[in-house]
């Protein structure tokens, strides 16, 4: 798919929603590198009364969705999210600053579980949560070991291993991530329905044990997330404008794969 019919999905969707869309489309980590290219754009299109995302993220850092909306939201009167297919973790924490979240029988959000740089092996990623559940699972290790010397004995070289100030890092994330939630819910997705707030913000960051887990929009509806099921014309814009990114995307991963091979 060429631009010329790239730019004509994103202005059917446009006439479709009765908005000004953006798309946001990665697999890179969610992070503040984001903000000046969209500052940039927001003010090239100037105050109006609607945005739609169209967003597609596997997640990345714990603020950076929080100033997304804020920036976003000073644009705007409505703010909407579209997700063709996935925006988990982070990006799922970016789906509770808008108004709206647009879903197809294929989108799926997640719990909100940011990653953080791996405390040993810094060019990797890794959930948060999955950093403290090591922890946990470590000290209930001692605490219900028939023998708590030995199994202290085991554990304690690997514990050596966490900077103790890291380690505290990781619990004002996890922190983090509920306050942020818990605000955007409060202001925005819930702000009609308060007593939700409470409950779907443990829901998001406490509920689920796997980082991935794919939440469709029936089950944020059941959450009471404010899910618009795309059906019809709306939804087969969107399939096809995400599969024209994601044929562009790969494409792209293609012409960088061809370059490394000459260089060789």
């Amino acid at each position: 798919m060429n631009v010329a019919e790239r730019v004509g999905l994103i202005e059917r969707l446009e006439q479709l929603r009765d908005s000004k869309v953006l798309v946001y489309f990665s697999y890179s980590p969610l992070d503040d590198t984001i903000l000046v290219p969209l500052y940039k754009e927001l003010k090239e299109i100037g105050h109006t009364k609607k945005i739609d995302l169209v967003l597609h993220s596997y997640g990345g850092a714990v603020d950076t969705p929080y100033k997304v909306v804020m920036l976003i939201r000073e644009f705007c009167d409505e703010f909407a999210v579209i997700v063709p297919f996935v925006a988990k973790s982070a990006a799922s924490m970016l789906v509770l600053g808008a108004d709206e979240v647009v879903m197809g029988p294929i989108s799926e959000l997640g719990p909100i579980d940011p990653l953080v740089k791996h405390p040993i092996y810094k060019d990797i990623l890794v959930p948060v949560q999955a950093v403290w559940y090591c922890l946990d699972y470590l000290q209930r290790s001692i605490i219900n070991s028939p023998d708590p010397e030995i199994a202290s004995f085991i554990v304690t070289p690997l514990l050596e291993k966490l900077d103790p100030w890291l380690i505290g890092d990781y619990e004002k994330t996890i922190k983090a991530s509920r306050q942020y939630a818990e605000n955007l819910l409060s202001r925005y997705m819930l702000k009609n329905d308060p007593e939700r707030v409470s409950n779907v913000t443990h829901a998001l960051t406490e509920g689920y044990f796997s980082h991935g887990y794919p939440i469709g929009r029936r089950e944020a509806k059941d959450l009471g997330l404010k899910v618009t099921e795309a059906q019809g014309e709306l939804w087969d814009i969107i399939w096809k404008l995400y599969l024209s990114y994601e044929e562009l995307f790969n494409e792209k991963e293609e012409e960088k794969a061809s370059l490394k091979t000459s260089e060789i």
